[in-house]
């Protein structure tokens, strides 16, 4: 076991440490070198994530998607009749435009094909996509390295507003909190390591945000990290409800995993008067975007993963204001490398100019797709639809496709897609999975069906939200 492994296993028994044991424990932790805590591969990704030559860019990027490409040809049995186009001399995006385009489900269905004969099982990193995506499925990512990058990415990103390892981060990233569905419960936990304070995702109603704020400021938060959804339920509540010893301390906001449009945005920076940051990126590693503090368009870091836009016939799309779907080809994974992958997600290229402190990044105009809809429960409270992220039981694995529609507050419809009846135990399994999940305020009625049903686009609808804003604000 690599050390770098060793300290993502300890990391992961740290965290579901008691409060008191955590502390202590986080001090020595962060004393740690970032090979150690990070892994190996850390240090050679935050120099690239701040390299500002165009010319270096995109030598090393058209570098990066050849080698990725060659090592699938070469090491991966789906992609064994790409390797003798290798011996032509033509550029690596040519290269790629000979590959076809990936979804999950093709993945899903034979997911032995597309992994790495070149790396071992220890060397593949179990995952499984969350709560956010319609069509959850498991795959695999390089062990050791897949952390290193993201995390050095991220750190990256939030340089952009000044963000260090001494701030404070509150986290709305949909992190469960020990204890906090059950009466008088913990409603936060303070993570030494990386300085963050989580709050449960799942009580962002009007009766619990006093205390969000009484425990932000008694631990000096200084910066925000979450849900599109969730920061913006917390900035609405202080637009009514000022709380200037907690907003006039948050020097920053960076915003993930959902859409967020331009009027959120605008309402958040007003409540806390400092930047606010977008980012993209998903579960697979294969593309990350994120806007600047004055510009808050897309701006894909270009050595992270390639980026295309297609049309519904998979056609290439290269003019700008044409709305298309992303396709990622993600670097640095060995063990099942992305290649082409449709993420359901659409974009449009910007027609403005670049960045001026961003060279050689390309640039998308806004990213539609992600969801940032509420199930309403029966006492009014809405829970983000992210919140039901996080590691699925395996029984999940028997789904090919999921949906939520909702027409009344604490009732909700999943719909679950299989081509064969699923066992009385899965299914036992999934419905208690979402109850509690949903901390019981949200009735789910589990529905196995053989097909559901795309939109014009080709997409499937995560959640279908018949309840209107005012009337789940009335149902409170």
């Amino acid at each position: 076991m690599g050390i770098e492994d060793w300290g993502y296993r300890w990391l992961k028994r740290y965290m579901d440490a008691p409060q008191w044991l955590k502390a202590p424990l986080g001090r020595l932790y962060g004393l740690l070198p970032d090979r150690l805590r990070h892994g190996r591969d850390y240090p050679r990704y935050r120099a690239e994530a701040s390299l500002k030559s165009a010319d270096d860019i995109a030598r090393l990027a058209d570098s990066r998607l050849r080698e990725t490409l060659q090592w699938a040809a070469a090491t991966v049995p789906a992609y064994a009749a790409m390797a003798a186009q290798f011996a032509l001399e033509i550029p690596a995006e040519e290269l790629l435009a000979l590959f076809p385009l990936m979804t999950k489900l093709d993945y899903k269905r034979d997911a032995e094909r597309y992994m790495s004969t070149a790396c071992s099982e220890a060397e593949r990193l179990p995952m499984q996509t969350s709560g956010s995506v319609a069509e959850p499925f498991r795959f695999f990512l390089h062990k050791g390295v897949s952390r290193a990058k993201e995390t050095a990415y991220i750190e990256a990103f939030g340089e952009r507003i000044g963000l260090t390892r001494q701030d404070v981060v509150l986290s709305l990233r949909g992190r469960n909190i020990r204890g906090a569905s059950a009466d008088g419960g913990s409603l936060h936990s303070y993570e030494p390591i990386k300085r963050m304070l989580w709050i449960s995702p799942n009580h962002l109603d009007a009766a619990y945000m006093p205390l969000h704020v009484e425990a932000a400021i008694a631990h000096r938060v200084s910066f925000i990290q979450g849900y599109s959804s969730a920061v913006y339920e917390l900035a609405r509540w202080l637009e009514f409800n000022p709380a200037p010893r907690f907003t006039e301390a948050v020097r920053g906001v960076q915003l993930f995993s959902e859409s967020a449009d331009e009027g959120m945005v605008a309402l958040i920076e007003r409540v806390f008067g400092c930047p606010v940051l977008v980012h993209y990126g998903h579960s697979e590693r294969s593309v990350m975007a994120g806007s600047m503090p004055d510009d808050h368009r897309y701006f894909v870091w270009p050595l992270y993963g390639h980026v295309e836009l297609v049309d519904e016939a998979g056609k290439p799309i290269t003019e700008p204001g044409v709305q298309g779907e992303v396709v990622a080809t993600g670097f640095d994974n060995k063990a099942m490398p992305f290649i082409r992958y449709r993420t359901g997600d659409l974009a449009m290229w910007s027609d403005k100019p670049p960045h001026p402190a961003l060279p050689g990044y390309p640039v998308l105009e806004r990213i539609d797709g992600r969801n940032n809809d509420y199930f309403v429960g029966h006492d009014g409270r809405r829970i983000p639809v992210a919140s039901l992220g996080g590691l699925r039981p395996p029984e999940f694995l028997q789904v090919e496709a999921s949906q939520y529609e909702q027409f009344e507050p604490g009732q909700l419809i999943v719909r679950l897609q299989s081509a064969v009846p699923l066992a009385p135990e899965v299914l036992e399994v999934i419905d208690r999975y979402f109850r509690t999940k949903l901390l019981g305020c949200v009735e789910p009625e589990i529905r196995v069906v053989p097909q559901i049903e795309r939109t014009a686009r080709g997409k499937r609808r995560l959640m279908i939200q018949h309840i209107k804003a005012e009337e789940g604000a009335r149902a409170a």
